[in-house]
């Protein structure tokens, strides 16, 4: 006799949302390294922010078919799991993004170019933080998206 496990409601959502959580701080981290050690004004490091939740999302859902999934497993459910963990982290990065820029001392190295004060007004905690509120949700939409139909599995 062959028994297919499959997963629980609790494992679903338990998992979706300890990995929105690692997300998030897996994003806040990797930002406050780049800006610390790697800051210049123009620099292209920070365009790699954008992909580490396509990375995570994936390995998100691989971790859980190939632990919990034995049987059907839709697009459906792919993409809200993919979804809410990336709103999950996004909500996550954001906070940390606002106090980083309003309780940390960036201002200083922004002084040193000739627009510091432009970009100090422009950059309030406030803005950086539903700025990259926006992109990180309009970019998990779009990862949800691709990466639901790789991870929809059907018997």
């Amino acid at each position: 006799m062959i028994i297919n496990p499959t997963y629980t409601g609790k494992q679903y959502w338990l998992t979706t949302i300890i990995s929105g959580l690692l997300l998030g701080v897996l994003l806040s981290t990797a930002y406050m390294l780049f800006f610390d050690r790697l800051y210049v004004e123009y620099s292209y490091l920070f365009s790699i922010l954008y992909f580490i939740p396509l990375v995570w999302l994936t390995v998100t859902l691989a971790f859980f078919k190939i632990k919990f999934v034995w049987d059907d497993f839709g697009y459906r459910q792919a993409f809200v799991m993919s979804l809410v963990t990336g709103l999950i982290g996004a909500v996550v990065f954001s906070i940390a993004i606002y106090f980083i820029y309003a309780y940390m001392k960036i201002w200083s190295r922004m002084d040193l170019y000739e627009n510091g004060r432009q970009m100090r007004e422009l950059f309030s905690p406030q803005v950086a933080a539903l700025s990259m509120l926006a992109i990180n949700i309009i970019l998990t939409l779009i990862y949800s998206l691709i990466i639901a139909i790789f991870a929809r599995k059907k018997d």
